[in-house]
């Protein structure tokens, strides 16, 4: 409860100052701009999270051994097996203060004076550091030969016989955090998680003056028949266009621009409740791994899908006036970037709830985002100029794009297939960019240069032919449209 408590003040809090932000950024800059910088920050807001993790205030729970025995036992021996937190089954690698014998099945063991098991360094009481929750307990082994321990939390102490008959093991409930605790505990990572997020943004809109000058004083050296030059000239109409995609999509919605978030998140809970028990029963954070898949997907089917039919859709613009023909494509991208952007916030906030850790190698998910960002802008490239001479291109590519939900490895593993198996799939993209997107996020792992330079070249692969088809053919769409 305290845990899902600091996620939604986190959450408001971030809202809050983005909606800030947004209104004062949208009254001196255009509204794309504005946007863009509200996904940047709410990203580096959520990784920011990582940063106030160490001031999370923690309770601190103690065992002491009293040396007694109940008089129907044997001895006097206390075990610690494991402890609950909220939903997590948690076996601390070392206690905060204190010494017990340790087991290699993880149970912490207190002997009494005298016993052959006991070491010369055991202590008497031993401590634990836990996170804060509402609903925490320690589970104890009870039997004929167990003794008295007094538990301590929060300045409360209760003393608890472990001696059961039959053997067995039992739960204690470790009383709940006092409500100042339960406030601090709510309190102090937010304050720390709004200052991280206050600061990031800061540092994130000198960026973006900074590079617009740098961009400025470089193009004005430059010639004016350039490719980024003609952008600029036409900025206004690829903003405009920006506009006008996010709010047609969402024309006469009740929900808006919710639907950017709620669409894939369905998704994910139907693909959770269908494929857990058959397929992920035996992956770690599952949920994780599935809205890794579900994610990237639906940022490249949606880019894919919207760009192919960015020319024809537009026919009534660039026939009557001469304008850069990809600034269509271009638009339908950002577009679905800034739907990315938003449902990746979602992401992260399952990640918190999923106890993943978060760490500074969450950065570098920034390469796969390009990466795939790219690559869907140069099939995107590709499909716009098959589709003007061939309108079959939909249809074929809504099969493939089916096809390769079911090769991406979205909702199961590829351990169950043969090393040469699990290499063709290494020759399918989008599976590239999932399979980085787990490694860091799930495994806490970098992938190889192999890897890296693989994504490289499918990227330089799909802009390149992209490219090459809008220069041979950009004069000939004209008589297609």
């Amino acid at each position: 409860m305290i845990r899902l408590g600091r996620i939604l003040i986190e959450v408001l809090l971030a809202g809050v100052l983005t909606r800030f932000v947004h209104q004062r950024l949208k009254q001196r800059y255009n509204s794309l701009t504005a946007m863009a910088f509200v996904v940047l920050c709410f990203c580096a807001a959520f990784v920011s999270a990582s940063v106030s993790a160490p001031y999370y205030p923690r309770r601190t729970v103690t065992f002491t051994a009293l040396n007694e025995k109940n008089p129907e036992a044997d001895g006097a021996e206390i075990y610690i097996k494991s402890f609950t937190v909220g939903k997590e089954k948690i076996i601390p690698d070392a206690p905060a203060s204190g010494n017990w014998v340790r087991h290699s099945d993880g149970v912490y063991c207190w002997f009494e004076p005298g016993n052959e098991k006991r070491s010369a360094s055991t202590t008497e009481s031993i401590s634990f550091e836990l996170d804060l929750s509402t609903n925490s307990s320690v589970l104890l082994m009870g039997n004929l030969t167990r003794g008295y321990v007094r538990i301590e939390t929060d300045g409360r102490s209760e003393v608890v016989d472990t001696y059961r008959a039959p053997a067995e093991n039992f739960t204690f409930h470790i009383p709940k955090p006092r409500l100042a605790t339960a406030l601090k505990g709510i309190l102090i990572p937010a304050g720390v998680f709004t200052a991280s997020f206050l600061v990031l943004s800061a540092i994130a809109f000198l960026l973006v003056l900074l590079g617009r000058k740098m961009i400025s004083h470089l193009l004005s050296k430059r010639k004016p028949d350039g490719l980024i030059e003609k952008y600029l000239k036409h900025s206004f109409l690829f903003e405009e266009l920006v506009n006008r995609d996010f709010k047609k999509k969402y024309k006469r919605t009740v929900l808006g621009m919710a639907w950017s978030i709620l669409s894939p998140l369905m998704t994910l809970l139907v693909m959770r409740a269908v494929f857990t028990q058959l397929l992920g029963r035996n992956v770690p954070h599952y949920t994780t791994y599935l809205f890794c898949g579900t994610l990237l997907f639906a940022f490249f089917k949606d880019s894919t899908n919207q760009g192919m039919t960015s020319l024809i859709s537009n026919a009534n613009i660039f026939t009557k006036i001469n304008v850069p023909k990809y600034l269509f494509l271009f638009s339908k991208n950002v577009q679905n970037l800034i739907n990315f952007g938003l449902t990746i916030c979602v992401f992260f906030v399952f990640c918190i709830i999923d106890n993943i850790t978060f760490t500074w190698k969450f950065v570098l998910l920034l390469y796969p985002i390009a990466c795939i960002m790219l690559f869907n802008l140069g099939l995107g490239l590709i499909l716009s100029a098959l589709f003007v001479f061939f309108r079959d291109i939909q249809y074929l590519w809504d099969i493939f794009t089916r096809l390769l939900t079911y090769l991406s490895a979205i909702f199961y593993t590829i351990d169950r297939f043969s090393p040469q198996v699990q290499n063709l799939f290494l020759l399918n993209p989008v599976y590239l960019f999932i399979r980085y997107f787990r490694k860091i996020v799930i495994d806490g792992v970098i992938p190889t240069w192999q890897f890296h330079a693989l994504m490289l070249a499918d990227v330089a692969i799909a802009l390149g032919v992209g490219c090459w088809m809008y220069h041979k053919y950009n004069t000939e769409f004209l008589y297609y449209v």
